[in-house]
């Protein structure tokens, strides 16, 4: 268990005693994760790891027999009581990182309820966020960075594929469903067998939704003067390869002014958190992931399209999901004061969304040690059909 080493090392450097991961019928992604648990479990459960020594999992006797965790002690338990025992053995009357945010600043990685917390508290123990753990435990390995670029080149020839075939049926006449495209792309990435999940294609008015997802039946039809917005995401068919993602804009037929400056407000948003991040990065400091939303935020805020800037600048890119447990960046939906740090992937999305229409760019961004480096095709222009 590879990560139980790393997990170990994160402990010692941030002083704390142990780790506690906890889950209760799969409310906790992070131990489904990390323990892979059967999903048929449904008892309460928790891990210990200590910052030496060897790990124990706690279960309930009625889920010991869906249980195999080699390098770890198995512990069962069936009363309160008896659960209460063995927390009282092994849990540290110190400083345990769990699955916890103070005030919720960071959602996604606060999954422990506050009656767990109370409990631990009751034993001695002092909770702190496992945040920086997760972040240890999700730095891209080389051969991880290059199976991202390899899926990256996927995405951007999927891209192509779907604004082709738009250009080619739509002048002709031809009826083109955001579904029609939804389904070029799928097919390209059955054929390259990769991992993804269906594509959001969103033509028009579907374009103000940043979260709109194209339905077969529901979907729009393309018509002259319609903003087209393709979002797509996928992995290598490989256990910890993570994902890519990427958003295009373009439009069927010429951009008014307003269209034009809209893009461009986007475009230099999302080069100046790049150019951001190597600023910092050359000052030796790993910024916040709240500071370069801030950086966004403020630009885009003085073009007069703050309103309708109306989610975070970015995320980091995961391994189980295209998702990931580290640094997001957010000083809008959350307050996520997270290092950027070296060995991370995150995607940078700024977007403004009007009534009738919406654009956002997403480039991805590898962590270098020396700075970032983006892996990904950077869109300049709106693809216009």
């Amino acid at each position: 268990m590879d990560w139980l080493e790393k997990a170990q090392r994160s402990l010692a450097k941030e002083h704390l005693a142990a780790w506690i991961i906890y889950d209760f019928c799969g409310t906790n992604p992070i131990a489904q994760e990390y323990l892979a648990l059967n999903k048929t479990m449904s008892r309460r459960v928790f891990c210990i790891v200590p910052q030496q020594g060897q790990a124990t999992l706690i279960v309930h006797s009625m889920d010991r027999a869906f249980v195999t965790m080699p390098g770890m002690t198995i512990r069962s338990y069936s009363s309160r009581q008896s659960l209460e025992v063995l927390l009282k053995d092994l849990v540290p009357k110190a400083r345990v990182a769990l699955e916890y945010s103070p005030n919720s600043d960071i959602p996604y990685i606060s999954y422990v309820d506050g009656g767990v917390i109370d409990i631990l508290e009751n034993l001695g123990a002092q909770p702190v966020s496992s945040a920086p753990l997760l972040q240890a435990l999700n730095l891209w390995s080389a051969e991880q960075l290059r199976a991202h670029v390899r899926v990256a080149e996927h995405l951007n020839l999927a891209k192509n594929i779907a604004f082709e075939y738009i250009s080619l049926h739509a002048p002709m006449g031809k009826s083109v469903r955001e579904s029609d495209v939804q389904k070029v792309i799928g097919d390209y990435f059955e054929r390259h067998r990769l991992s993804y999940d269906p594509p959001n294609v969103s033509f028009g008015r579907n374009t103000a939704h940043p979260n709109y997802v194209t339905q077969l039946g529901k979907d729009a039809v393309l018509k002259m003067g319609d903003m087209i917005m393709i979002d797509l995401w996928a992995k290598l068919a490989l256990s910890d390869a993570p994902f890519a993602n990427i958003s295009w804009a373009g439009m069927y037929g010429e951009p008014n002014i307003q269209i034009q400056k809209m893009w461009n407000v986007i475009k230099a948003a999302r080069n100046l958190v790049v150019q951001s991040l190597h600023k910092a990065y050359k000052e030796k400091r790993c910024p916040k992931g709240c500071e370069m939303d801030q950086i966004a935020r403020t630009y885009i805020g003085q073009k007069g399209y703050g309103q309708a800037f109306i989610h975070r600048t970015g995320y980091s890119l995961g391994i189980k999901h295209r998702q990931g447990h580290t640094a997001h960046l957010d000083d809008f939906e959350t307050h996520d004061s997270r290092p950027l740090s070296p060995g991370l992937g995150i995607a940078i999305e700024p977007g403004i969304y009007l009534e009738h229409f919406g654009l956002r760019s997403k480039i991805n961004v590898f962590l270098e040690a020396t700075g970032p480096k983006v892996t990904t095709e950077v869109q300049e222009d709106l693809f216009i059909v």
